[in-house]
């Protein structure tokens, strides 16, 4: 195949369309073209131009992702839902989807390359997530493990955070309804009360111990 045209693009001109016998074909940067010496009546084989787009398209979400998990902390199941977001978003913009590219095995190694440079890490990313939830909306573990779960971090993960976290779930049972109900005293015939530490995460067997205690004093 021939490339056909070479065009600086108008919002980016370091940038430019790459075509090939006549059909778009990607996006590509300066460094790309210079990299892989590329010109107009240029004869490239269909490999040459899959490794191209490879390159060019690998750094590309690369950098989306680096500035995806710079702004806030991200599971690795976060940061592939993001990367296969921005590809359905940018196909025939900054690709021609009709071109077969392996986004499976490209989104693998851009993951693997940021886990390597610590920038993804669920077990950082699990401890991050648990004690913002303390400070701001303390919840039991079992919510606090569904929460994560939900996010694609790994059960044991989870559980282990969770426990080095929770150290005394009662106190922090306590400090829940306290926060919310003030000086009402907990029944247990109160669904209201019931209900909204269920909500919270927290067992039946430790609310009830919460009660007796309570009635206690």
């Amino acid at each position: 195949m021939i490339i056909t045209e070479l065009k600086p693009q108008k919002k980016n001109p370091s940038r430019f369309n790459l075509s090939t016998n006549g059909e778009f074909v990607a996006g590509i940067s300066a460094t790309t073209l210079a990299k892989f010496a590329l010109y107009e009546g240029k004869n490239i084989s269909e490999k040459e131009l899959e490794e191209i787009l490879y390159q060019e398209l690998k750094q590309r979400f690369l950098e989306r992702l680096v500035a995806y998990v710079v702004r806030s902390p991200r599971s690795i199941y976060q940061a592939n839902l993001y990367l296969t977001k921005v590809q359905y978003k940018k196909k025939d913009i900054w690709y021609n989807s009709e071109i077969s590219i392996d986004f499976e095995a490209m989104f693998k190694e851009i993951i693997g390359k940021l886990v390597e440079q610590k920038l993804l890490n669920d077990q950082d990313y699990a401890r991050l997530f648990v004690e913002s939830r303390l400070r701001t909306r303390p919840r039991g573990k079992r919510v606090l493990m569904s929460e994560l779960i939900s996010k694609g971090i790994n059960t044991d993960i989870a559980k282990e955070v969770c426990d080095e976290l929770v150290e005394d779930e009662y106190a922090l049972l306590e400090r829940v309804f306290r926060k919310h109900f003030k000086n009402e005293r907990i029944e247990i015939s109160n669904r209201r009360q019931m209900s909204y530490l269920s909500r919270k995460g927290f067992s039946y067997d430790l609310i009830k111990t919460f009660i007796q205690n309570e009635s206690e004093e």
